[in-house]
């Protein structure tokens, strides 16, 4: 199967990219104002709503929280077509523009995303259970448009 080859490329590409020194210097400490002490890097898609529309003709609305630690989705079009849901996110910079963002959603879905914001597009890897006791993954790819500030 294709994505079982396809999935351990894609951790060991995240992997390599944070251990760049172009990511190293996105996710190091910000100076604080006033030596107030030291805050972490707010990611740019912090405070934003985008529109993924994904292969599989999945569409979401995504709202971050201002600090970027919180997100609000939508499902707009697709099977989960009028479901939403608010996660606490796990998020990486591992580029210019370039984050790895993570969340384990109340039914178990697991989402990754790895979103490219100077090429406005993202890979996304979920898995969720199966009725039998199983657990199933998949890769996706989608486009990403800001919807607003």
């Amino acid at each position: 199967m294709r994505i079982r080859h396809t999935v351990p490329a894609l951790a060991a590409a995240l992997i390599a990219l944070a251990g760049t020194p172009a990511a190293q210097a996105a996710t190091a400490p910000a100076p604080a104002a006033s030596g107030a002490g030291v805050r972490a890097e707010v990611a740019a898609f912090a405070g934003h709503t985008y529109v993924l529309t994904l292969d599989n003709g999945v569409v979401l609305r995504n709202t971050y929280s201002a600090d970027g630690s919180t997100l609000d989705w939508t499902a707009l079009a697709g099977p989960m077509a009028g479901r939403s849901g608010q996660e606490r996110l796990s998020v990486r910079a591992v580029g210019e523009g370039l984050y790895f963002v993570n969340w384990v959603e109340a039914s178990g879905m697991t989402v990754s995303h790895v979103m490219d914001l100077g090429r406005g597009t993202v890979s996304v890897y979920w898995t969720y259970g199966t009725p039998d006791g199983g657990r199933v993954g998949e890769l996706h790819t989608a486009t990403l448009q800001r919807a607003s500030s």
